[in-house]
């Protein structure tokens, strides 16, 4: 057995759209600002501007000095889902052989150089995607942060006896294009891979 890594490379075909479930724990703070907007029985303009923001920004996966990025569980998660249609190897073996190096990878993306905060997505219409989605019987709006021209990279670990370097980039290559990352994918998130042994 011998531990090996490789680089992978995640280009972007189209739009990135992000959704950080953070907000299922009912005393995440975003989680409590909402909740003081929808309590309300009459919702103003002001409100719903304001709740707009607030699901942006919750949504969004950010760190102060990396700025956005992706969580690298993205990439380890589908290729342990992905491995079986590919390689024939079980999700529950593959995530015993693949491990990311680091918990978050830096997003590249098209203006980032205007985001140095997290009120730049937020306040940046280029970075907002709103969309009608079903809630019961009626359609509600809802917000999320959006990429366009993004990339990211990182290093992962394999064992060699779980799968072999020209099985991992197999996974990867597929599961980037036919399956793709963040939310609403495959409409969005998919994405061309390179992957090269370090």
């Amino acid at each position: 057995m011998a531990i090996q890594a490789a680089r992978i490379s995640i280009t972007g075909m189209n739009y990135l759209l992000q959704n950080n479930p953070q907000t299922v724990d009912p005393f995440n703070r975003y989680t409590k600002a909402k909740k003081t907007i929808t309590a309300k029985r009459i919702k103003t303009e002001d409100d719903l501007l304001e709740l707009g923001n607030i699901e942006t920004e919750s949504k969004l996966y950010f760190d102060d000095e990396l700025g956005v990025y992706v969580p690298t569980r993205w990439l380890t998660e589908a290729i342990c889902t992905g491995a079986h249609a590919v390689i024939k190897v079980g999700r529950g073996k593959m995530r015993g052989g693949v491990f990311a190096t680091s918990d978050k990878a830096k997003l590249a993306y098209e203006d980032s150089a205007k985001v140095k905060t997290i009120a730049d997505v937020v306040m940046n219409p280029k970075f907002r995607h709103r969309a009608m989605l079903p809630q019961g019987q009626v359609r509600v709006a809802k917000d999320f942060p959006i990429f366009k021209g993004w990339s990211f990279s990182t290093v992962v670990e394999f064992d060699d006896t779980v799968v072999d370097f020209a099985g991992l980039r197999k996974v990867v290559e597929r599961t980037a294009q036919y399956v793709g990352f963040g939310d609403f994918r495959p409409t969005f998130g998919r994405a061309t891979a390179e992957v090269a042994h370090v």
